[in-house]
Parts: C-alpha cells; sequence; structure tokens
C-alpha cells in the first residue's frame, strides 16, 4: 500500500473517525487518555502506512500531557465536534454523524490503518479502565 502524507490535524480527524466507528464515547482519566494517544503516536512512528509530519505534536512523558492533543481536543469541542467538560475530560463524546465519519474515511484514505491506530487507543484506554468499567 502506498504511504499517504497529511498533517496532524487530519490525523487527529481521522482517529476520531476511526474511533467513532466502535464507540460515541472515550471514558478515562486525562492522563489515561493522554498515554493512550501518546501509543498511537509510538505506533505511527513503526509504520509506513501514514506519514504525518509530528514535529508539532509534543508529548511530556514526566507529566503524562501532551499540549498539542489538549489543543486538539480543545478545538474539536468548539467546532462541534466533540463534547465533553472542561477542564476535565474524563467522558468525551464525539459527535460525528455516520456520514460525517465515513466522510472524512473516505477522504483520508488508509482506512485500516486508522481503524488499527483506533484499536491501539481504545485497548489502552480499556486496559488502565478499573474493573466494572465500560469504553
Amino acid at each position: 500500500m502506498e504511504s499517504v502524507k497529511m498533517t496532524p490535524e487530519q490525523f487527529f480527524d481521522g482517529l476520531l473517525a476511526a474511533i467513532n466507528l466502535g464507540t460515541d464515547v472515550i471514558e478515562g482519566e486525562p492522563t489515561e487518555v493522554h498515554r493512550a494517544f501518546y501509543r498511537v503516536l509510538k505506533e505511527l512512528q513503526k509504520g509506513n502506512i501514514l506519514k504525518v509530519d509530528l514535529f508539532e505534536v509534543d508529548y511530556d512523558p514526566l507529566y503524562g500531557q501532551s499540549g498539542w492533543f489538549d489543543r486538539a481536543l480543545t478545538t474539536a469541542q468548539r467546532d462541534a465536534v466533540l463534547g465533553f467538560a472542561n477542564p476535565s475530560y474524563k467522558k468525551i463524546t464525539i459527535k460525528y454523524s455516520p456520514d460525517e465519519r465515513e466522510a472524512i474515511l473516505d477522504s483520508l484514505g488508509a482506512r485500516g490503518e486508522f481503524r488499527r491506530l483506533a484499536g491501539v487507543f481504545t485497548s489502552s484506554l480499556r486496559a488502565a479502565a478499573p474493573r466494572g468499567s465500560s469504553l
């Protein structure tokens, strides 16, 4: 498969759309959500399908936070793509309609790779969730 070049913002949109194929809600402590995103970034760097310029995308392992990811989440909330209570986002609702998420994945390509990375994200959160929680 040929590699697909995209911006970090396009990658974020595609990842959200792929996550939304399986669930409308992302649940977890903020550090767990950031850690899941970091695992996705590590997987992305191992692959050769999606070529994303990650120069701007930061992650501070000491604090387990990404300023870029925080900004992407709040921008998506402002654009009515996500819903969550500020300043904590223990429960994030993805507001894509089925047609919107399909259009995003179709326009970006590499649907299988986005699904794989969405699986990395949700598996990471599921592993961090206390027993009895659902994701």
